[in-house]
């Protein structure tokens, strides 16, 4: 009993051993700068969330061109270190801030998404980030800055090439508009002059200052201007906001749908009680509203922003175009500094289709 006890560890360490001496397989090697291994456990960790994303297993094709790929960009990276290419931890922290805002909905900062994490999920963003991701945060910025590197190394060296590729033409940017019109629709719209008092612990002065500044409102509807100007003094919060009547509309307000068709029933000129809420107190006053309708190319689609149909299609254009510009450009630096002495893969035929059949 023993024996076969000790057998079977024996077997289970083995296996277990050349697992790991397969990961550990040089599979390829960039030479540009220095002598760079790539391993078959650095390609799993490529595949692995693909094929997890894409449901199925990746063909031996398929994975020969993620080999190609990384090969690549471990190849453009060394170009970029070569000619010393810098990137700050500044500008990292600031594509990893857009990139949370980009998955939330709206700007927000890394130590806010980790609070929103750790209410939500009630875990770390490192922890949060390893169990959606595979790579703790610190790896995440670190395949972030590699990015970042490369980008600036093929801007420097294709900026013009890329410009070109990445100007859309006002044909384009109509001829969108055009096949996409019916997504140009605004829902009715209302403007809203909302003040707040922020709380800072002191809860009568709060209240009485929040109650002042409506009954002057309530009292003469003129005074508007003359609060919001003095909210620049710090002492409250006063400014205009576009609401739509659609549900995003109702969360951008922080409000449900039920709630936000309510207020649309009220007249222009209506003054909302205070309403106590987590960070401050406040109301709102009803000063336009606008039906519903179709957008012209010269419409401003959202006047919290004051952005027309016409400049979000074209920078929405612009973006698609450069980030396919970007690849192309790649790919074009990837080619002209391949060769032999550059990089290689060391595999080839059924040796490295045995290799990547795990």
């Amino acid at each position: 009993m023993k024996k076969n006890l000790f057998i079977g560890i024996l077997f289970f360490s083995l296996c277990t051993l050349a697992f790991a001496q397969s990961d550990l397989q040089v599979i390829a090697q960039v030479n540009l700068i220095k002598k760079e291994p790539i391993t078959l456990g650095q390609l799993k960790k490529i595949v692995r969330p693909i094929e997890a994303t894409a449901g199925r297993k990746l063909t031996l094709a398929e994975r020969t061109e993620l080999l190609n790929a990384l090969v690549g960009q471990r190849l453009l990276l060394q170009a970029a270190k070569k000619n010393r290419i810098k990137v700050l931890d500044s500008e990292v922290n600031a594509y990893f801030n857009n990139i949370l805002s980009q998955q939330v909905g709206f700007p927000i900062t890394e130590a806010q998404f980790a609070k929103m994490v750790k209410q939500k999920y009630n875990q770390s963003l490192n922890a949060f980030f390893k169990a959606n991701t595979g790579n703790s945060v610190a790896e995440a910025k670190k395949t972030l800055k590699d990015e970042i590197m490369i980008q600036k190394f093929v801007m420097s060296k294709k900026q013009a090439e890329i410009k070109r590729m990445a100007t859309p033409s006002d044909g384009d940017i109509r001829k969108q508009y055009e096949l996409n019109k019916q997504n140009f629709f605004r829902p009715d719209m209302m403007k809203l002059f909302v003040v707040a008092v922020m709380k800072k612990g002191n809860d009568a002065a709060e209240t009485k200052k929040i109650n002042q500044l409506r009954a002057k409102i309530k009292s003469n509807k003129n005074s508007i201007k003359k609060i919001q100007q003095d909210s620049t003094k710090g002492a409250y919060v006063a400014r205009n906001i576009y609401a739509l009547k659609n549900a995003a509309g109702a969360q951008a307000l922080s409000l449900q749908i039920e709630a936000l068709m309510q207020i649309f029933k009220k007249p222009i000129g209506f003054v909302s009680p205070v309403e106590d809420m987590p960070d401050n107190k406040q109301f709102f006053v009803v000063m336009e509203k606008f039906p519903a309708k179709l957008l012209s190319l010269s419409d401003v689609f959202d006047p919290n922003q004051a952005i027309t149909v016409y400049e979000a299609i074209k920078m929405r254009l612009t973006q698609q175009m450069q980030t396919l510009a970007l690849q192309k450009a790649n790919q074009a630096l990837m080619e002209e500094l391949k060769n032999d002495t550059n990089c290689k893969i060391l595999l080839s035929g059924k040796k490295l289709n045995k290799a990547l059949s795990w």
